[in-house]
C-alpha cells in the first residue's frame, strides 16, 4: 500500500524519536497525493509541532482489519487550499503490520502503577457552583483552579509487567481500569536504571495469573529514552538462550 491509496478521514498514527525518547499521536488525514499523506496539525494549546530532520518517524495505517506500517517517513509542514497541515513523505510501500506481533521480550517484574481517579460528585458540585459564581464575577481565581485540582487524584496499585515492547505492554492487575484510561510505571533494570512508561490501556481480558484479576494491553504515549537499549539487550540475552536449549 501507498501512501496516496490512504482514505482522507481516517485517523494516522504517528510514532517519533526524539533524542532516544519515544512520542505518540493520533491525527485526522486530510489530504494524499503521491508520496505524500497530510493530516490535522498536531498541536498542544497554539503552539504547533515542529518536526526535526533528526527525528526517526514511523506510520501506522489501520483499514478495517489491516494495518500497514511506514518506517522512516521525512516529516513538515505544507499548506493545501490555504490551510496549514503536517505532512510525511515515502515513496515506498508500507507494510503488513500486526501490532500484536510486534516483537516483545518477557519481564515478569513486580512494579507499582498509577492511574487517575476523579470524585465525580464533587467535581459536577464544583462546576455548577463555578458556573454561577462566573455569572457575578468576572476575576480570575487561583484558589478555584487549587480546589478543581483536588477533585483529581492519582491512585497506586500493585501489578506485574509481563512484557514489553518498543510499541506496549502487557501488564496484570487487580484494579478493574476501562479502554482509554492512562497509567503511568517506572521500573528499575540492572543496566540501564530507571525506565519510565506513559501509557493507555487499550484491552482487558480476565486473568488467571495469581491472585490478578485482569491482563492488560498498552500502548505507550511516552517512554524515557533508554527503553530502546533496554529491549534490544533483552532480545539478545534471550536470543542466545534459545540457541543454547537447542
Amino acid at each position: 500500500m501507498l501512501l496516496n491509496e490512504m482514505m482522507i478521514g481516517r485517523p494516522l498514527e504517528i510514532f517519533v524519536t526524539r533524542e532516544g525518547y519515544h512520542y505518540r499521536v493520533v491525527s485526522k488525514i486530510e489530504h494524499v497525493s503521491d508520496g505524500c499523506v497530510c493530516v490535522t496539525p498536531i498541536a498542544s494549546k497554539t503552539r504547533v509541532f515542529e518536526f526535526l530532520e533528526t527525528d526517526k518517524i514511523d506510520l501506522v495505517y489501520r483499514e478495517e482489519e489491516k494495518m500497514w506500517k511506514w518506517r522512516s517517513v521525512v516529516g513538515g509542514m505544507t499548506e493545501v487550499n490555504g490551510q496549514k497541515l503536517h505532512c510525511f513523505y515515502s515513496e515506498e510501500e508500507g507494510e503488513s503490520f500486526n501490532r500484536r506481533n510486534a516483537y516483545r521480550v518477557f519481564v515478569g517484574e513486580k512494579l507499582v502503577v498509577e492511574y487517575l481517579v476523579y470524585d465525580a460528585k464533587h467535581l459536577r458540585d464544583f462546576d455548577l457552583t463555578q458556573e454561577l459564581h462566573s455569572e457575578m464575577v468576572f476575576n480570575y481565581d487561583p484558589d478555584a483552579d487549587a480546589m478543581r485540582a483536588d477533585c483529581f487524584r492519582y491512585v497506586e496499585c500493585r501489578a506485574v509487567l509481563k512484557d514489553i515492547s518498543e510499541d506496549g505492554a502487557g501488564l496484570y492487575m487487580d484494579q478493574k481500569l476501562e479502554p482509554g484510561d492512562e497509567i503511568t510505571f517506572d521500573f528499575q533494570t540492572k543496566d540501564f536504571g530507571v525506565i519510565n512508561c506513559r501509557a493507555r490501556i487499550v484491552r482487558r481480558l480476565e486473568s488467571r495469573q495469581g491472585s490478578f484479576r485482569y491482563y492488560y494491553g498498552c500502548r505507550f504515549k511516552e517512554t524515557s529514552r533508554n527503553l530502546s537499549k533496554y529491549i534490544y539487550e533483552m532480545q539478545r540475552k534471550q536470543l542466545r538462550k534459545a540457541r543454547k536449549q537447542k
